[in-house]
């Protein structure tokens, strides 16, 4: 495993590049092989592990998810797009803000979709809840409990301390998890260059990604660290969804497998 030591945190430099694309010049440092990225702290800001995950688990996960058709229609940020009130059927705009129509219809054409796997914390307006698509294709979590409990064997073994910290949460609330792993919700996202942006996540724990596909290009840029993470098919990336991220260009059909912990989910068991 090798160690890159980052010895400068650029948060006030890069803090104007939300909502823009990733440029190869935003990085210093293009990760190919296992490597962990130490912040100047001692702190851990990201760990890549190459070709941990057995071919035919992610093919078989990439032809059972590869069919997600919702479009991301409240992550202004992350397509690079303004974020505007959507227009009712009356003709009145809403109060709540989201991706323009335009934006969208461009998406469904170059063939984005997205899908929401696992659980839901509760909002104003809702209780927690199982995602609709959960509800509606429960065979897309128990077809593919392999991969899914292999991602959460690597992230213990290789991060036990922030894994442990994760563990705690879920267990407030175990029901409310996938399968018997501490991730609460799998968000799977199809042939998407993301702009930077950054999603909450609990303080301390990691956020597990998947690349699967036949694809080249994509590399996830942490501009606030200089480094760009070329991960592949096969490969798994640890790394702390609260910091600034963005993908570079890629060429192929891409999709990304999100493993993390909704926050809010263990106040669910109360």
């Amino acid at each position: 495993m090798k160690i890159l030591p980052i010895l400068r945190h650029r948060r006030k430099e890069t803090a104007n590049l939300m909502g823009q694309f990733p440029a190869p010049s935003h990085a210093d440092h293009f990760l190919h092989q296992d490597t962990t990225v130490i912040a100047p702290d001692g702190s851990t800001i990201a760990m890549l592990l190459t070709q941990r995950i057995d071919p035919e688990l992610w093919r078989l996960a990439f032809m059972s998810w590869r069919g997600v058709r919702e479009l991301p229609r409240k992550r202004a940020t992350a397509v690079g797009s303004p974020s505007l009130p959507a227009l009712r059927k009356d003709g009145s705009l809403s109060k709540t803000v989201g991706v323009p129509s335009s934006v969208l219809k461009f998406l469904e054409e170059s063939g984005v979709g997205y899908g929401l796997l696992g659980y839901r914390a509760a909002t104003a307006k809702h209780p927690c809840h199982m995602t609709a698509l959960t509800k509606r294709r429960p065979e897309l979590i128990d077809g593919n409990q392999r991969l899914i409990e292999r991602v959460n064997e690597l992230y213990a073994r290789y991060m036990p301390t922030a894994y442990a910290i994760q563990r705690a949460e879920v267990e407030k609330a175990p029901r409310w998890r996938v399968l018997n792993t501490v991730f609460t919700t799998i968000y799977i996202i199809k042939n998407l260059r993301t702009a930077y942006h950054s999603d909450r996540n609990l303080p301390g724990a990691m956020t597990a990604m998947l690349p699967m596909g036949n694809f080249t290009g994509g590399e996830l840029v942490l501009p606030e660290w200089r480094i760009a993470i070329a991960y592949r098919p096969g490969d798994l990336l640890l790394f702390d969804e609260g910091q600034l991220h963005g993908n570079l260009p890629f060429k192929g059909e891409r999709l990304a497998a999100v493993f993390y912990y909704a926050r809010g989910i263990a106040d669910c068991g109360k």
